[in-house]
């Protein structure tokens, strides 16, 4: 009898575990953006190709629509008949992903995370994490992790077991993907792309979408999550596919799409081939994220490819502008060539194991971006840095100074509100080196908990209510064995208020002193001002570690730039006569 039952409950397991509805959420980095779903295409199409029990999984569409959805609740119930929802977990994204995670863990579905931003360099912040029955380590292969997850769920009737799993957090398992497959994941999802990008024209939203050329990065900067990976080799698909994979984005209707390469052009002659292929066919590949080389040469080669395959820039560059030819559909500014250069301290890229060019080698391929875009008709980039790198010193902060007063690069085509080049604020990313205690240790690091609850640099907020004022927590730099707190605030002010200081008070003295000295003294006459206090305090509190933590991109409940540049015009006679006045004297 007893044995009977068994057979029974077995059988009865076995068909309640005969198939499988599985979904995936990626909350975009804004309401106004589609979601990146490109992750799951990819596990479908390599699933349905290599998986043990393709027939018996079924892949709801994933979620899309985010600036409609009001409560994490109307994400859920999009996809509430799944039997396990993957979750792709973002700097961004992670508050909404656990939010979601939790209603789906309560309602008795399986929980998987994965992404870049897992928390294993941050043990407290992933402790917090309860709400997920499988991890998958960060930046590692997901179609081989949900591969393994699959064929154990089924094999296990309905428990998939850790141990059997690739990358799991818990898994010893460890299993490589290659992709060099030779189908396009885009053709095999025409009509969801279609669906997606129809939407975003309609809700006038941004239609994003990424392309991976190759996977892999062999660097290990401390700072980094690639989602490729890091320290690891580089695969690439053929030629061939990749070019069906730009055929198959123009069809459903995108005009451009996110490369996702961290080396674009370390295989020369392809990537450029690839990048002519793209815009020969009215398809723009931006945010290019060039080879870390050290080679000069090969990096100017790879600019003036650029050039070569773009040519002379039009009169008319945007829809705005009355722009007709491609440009009118897309923004040009985010496909010239970068100018990455993260710091002018050399001993602050090598604390960060950071491979790339010398300072002297960086400020001349700086020049000739500037000078191809002048030539072609392009506005200049603006100069990537990172304020406050381990290493760097307050010198080194406004020698900086003398790069960007050269690029000069402006906001907006035509007339503009002013120069956009800036450093980006240091985010200890919680499964990077540079927030591993031994790291923080080493380098005499003091962080401080911050928040954003504005997307990006211009201060655009988001729309509707699931993520109006939602709240982005990280850690960033207060102090280090090579700058001071005091320092640090320092930088932090200049940092907003160093470009409105060259363009409107270095010219008219250029030739009695230089942008680094001009920003020195700027700092020192503006200090003195009665107004300067209150911006000080502020500044103070947000790198306060004893008090709640403070939005790091607003001051007073407004956003950071404008409360220092209305401070500035206020006492710009008194700051152009104390700057004036401290220049001749010396």
């Amino acid at each position: 009898m007893v044995v009977y039952l068994q057979k029974r409950l077995d059988m009865q397991m076995q068909k309640q575990h005969n198939s499988l509805t599985l979904a995936f959420v990626n909350p975009p980095h804004a309401d106004w953006s589609l979601a990146n779903n490109v992750t799951y295409l990819l596990c479908q199409s390599h699933y349905q190709r290599n998986g043990k029990y393709a027939d018996r999984v079924k892949w709801l569409p994933a979620p899309y629509k985010f600036d409609r959805y009001e409560t994490y609740k109307e994400v859920y119930q999009e996809i509430a008949q799944a039997d396990a929802i993957m979750f792709s977990s973002y700097a961004w994204n992670y508050t909404i992903c656990d939010e979601i995670a939790k209603i789906a863990q309560a309602q008795g579905k399986i929980t998987i995370l994965g992404g870049p931003h897992i928390g294993t360099n941050e043990p407290e912040f992933l402790a917090t994490r309860t709400y997920y029955d499988y991890i998958c380590r960060p930046t590692k292969p997901g179609e081989t992790f949900i591969e393994d997850f699959i064929n154990s769920y089924f094999d296990n009737q309905g428990r998939a077991r850790k141990a059997d799993i690739s990358w799991e957090l818990n898994s010893e398992r460890e299993r490589s993907y290659l992709i060099d497959y030779d189908y396009s994941v885009y053709e095999d999802h025409l009509p969801y792309l279609s669906e997606i990008v129809e939407y975003a024209r309609s809700q006038r939203i941004e239609p994003f979408i990424v392309l991976e050329s190759t996977r892999g990065c062999p660097y290990s900067c401390v700072f980094c999550e690639w989602g490729g990976g890091i320290g690891t080799k580089i695969y690439k698909k053929s030629e061939a596919v990749v070019k069906r994979d730009i055929l198959a984005l123009k069809a459903a209707g995108f005009r451009d799409a996110y490369l996702t390469d961290a080396n674009f052009g370390v295989f020369e002659q392809r990537d450029i081939e690839l990048f002519r292929f793209a815009w020969q066919n009215k398809f723009n590949l931006t945010d290019i994220s060039t080879v870390k080389s050290r080679d000069l040469t090969r990096r100017k080669r790879l600019v003036d490819a650029w050039f070569d395959v773009v040519g002379r820039g039009p009169e008319r560059h945007s829809a705005s502008e009355g722009g007709t030819d491609m440009w009118g559909e897309t923004e040009f500014i985010s496909v010239v060539p970068t100018v990455s250069i993260q710091s002018v301290s050399d001993e602050a890229m090598k604390v960060a194991n950071r491979v790339d060019l010398s300072l002297e080698d960086k400020i001349e391929l700086s020049r000739h971006i500037n000078q191809r875009c002048r030539e072609q008709g392009f506005p200049t980039p603006a100069v990537e840095l990172i304020l406050a790198m381990p290493g760097s010193t307050i010198d080194d902060f406004y020698t900086e100074f003398e790069i960007m007063y050269n690029f000069q690069a402006r906001s907006t085509v035509g007339n503009n509100s002013g120069w956009s080049s800036f450093r980006h604020d240091y985010m200890f990313l919680p499964d990077s080196e540079l927030n591993s205690d031994v790291y923080k240790i080493k380098y005499k690091i003091e962080t401080v908990e911050v928040y954003s609850d504005i997307i990006d640099e211009d201060g655009v907020d988001n729309w509707n209510s699931l993520y109006k004022n939602k709240r982005t927590y990280f850690k960033t730099i207060r102090s280090c064995y090579s700058f001071t707190r005091e320092e640090m605030l320092e930088m932090w002010f200049m940092n907003q208020a160093g470009p409105y200081v060259l363009e409107h008070f270095f010219d008219p003295l250029k030739d009695y002193t230089t942008p680094k000295e001009c920003a020195r003294i700027a700092y020192k006459v503006i200090q003195q001002l009665d107004d300067y206090g209150p911006i000080h305090d502020m500044i103070a509190d947000i790198f306060n570690p004893d008090t709640e933590p403070r939005s790091i991109r607003k001051l007073g409940n407004r956003f950071r730039v404008l409360v220092i540049e209305e401070m500035l015009n206020a006492n710009k006679p008194l700051i152009m006569n104390g700057v004036m006045n401290h220049v001749l004297q010396h």
